[in-house]
């Protein structure tokens, strides 16, 4: 018994430091999204520039000279700030690249925003470029229960003269529910992070040609100055993900 209230005792106080480490925080906006994730590897050398000073990716043991590589597609449906206000129109389409890195000198890791293409401009994380086109096509369909077929169709383009294209169908499945909380950091500014309060659910479709894979097609583009370097004809798609149901808040210290 005495074992068991030292426990429930040990609970309570990291349920407490939690807490207290949520309300040190400052609420600053809520979103309801659908997104599409693309996972790939990449080659090293073309994303280690967009790094910080002192960071570094985290190497992949089978793939020497690739690192992990997410491109993020979001189809934002509602955005508002802390006072339940719309953020400028209140929607907005922009694709975000991450990756996980550490600081060299303490091995902190993280998962860290490093470029992107937004119609708002560099954003929080200070990375996006700034988007002249950022259109989504997007189409389902299914009979009585059965979990349906989609399609969808992105463009986005830059000032810089990067841009990006996906093409996507895919079966349908019910997707499973994943809360988590995650904290961002820029590939800009490595000091400034943002806590992710996230309730989702994702679809995971597999990597094309794949056994169990449904994906049914894919295509995906991307030149430019920036994007033709990391995207130089080595990469290797190794999953997609859809997610038609994002829901998110955000803190920041």
């Amino acid at each position: 018994m005495k074992r068991l209230q030292a426990l429930f005792a040990s609970s309570l106080l990291c349920c407490a430091a939690l807490l207290s480490q949520a309300w040190a925080q400052d609420y600053v906006e809520w979103s309801t999204e659908t997104r599409t994730s693309l996972a790939f590897r990449v080659n090293a050398a073309a994303v280690t520039p967009l790094l910080p000073e002192g960071w570094q990716l985290a190497p992949l043991a089978d793939a020497p000279g690739q690192v992990a590589l997410s491109v993020t597609f979001m189809d934002r449906h509602a955005v508002l700030d802390a006072q339940g206000q719309s953020v400028r129109s209140g929607t907005s389409r922009y694709m975000v690249m991450s990756v996980q890195a550490r600081n060299g000198a303490d091995g902190q890791p993280g998962t860290m925003i490093i470029n992107g293409i937004s119609p708002e401009g560099p954003g929080a994380y200070e990375v996006y470029q700034t988007a002249t086109v950022a259109r989504v096509e997007r189409s389902t369909s299914g009979q009585s229960e059965d979990a349906g077929h989609s399609e969808e169709s992105w463009e986005l383009a830059a000032q810089s003269g990067d841009s990006v294209s996906m093409t996507l169908h895919y079966q349908r499945a019910t997707p499973v529910r994943r809360p988590a909380t995650v904290v961002i950091r820029s590939g800009r500014r490595p000091e400034f992070t943002r806590t992710y309060q996230i309730d989702q659910a994702t679809d995971v479709l597999g990597a094309p040609g794949v056994a169990d894979s449904r994906i049914e097609q894919v295509s995906f583009v991307a030149t430019g100055p920036l994007f033709s370097r990391i995207f130089d004809g080595t990469q290797v798609l190794t999953s997609v993900t859809a997610i038609p149901w994002y829901s998110r808040e955000i803190f920041v210290p």
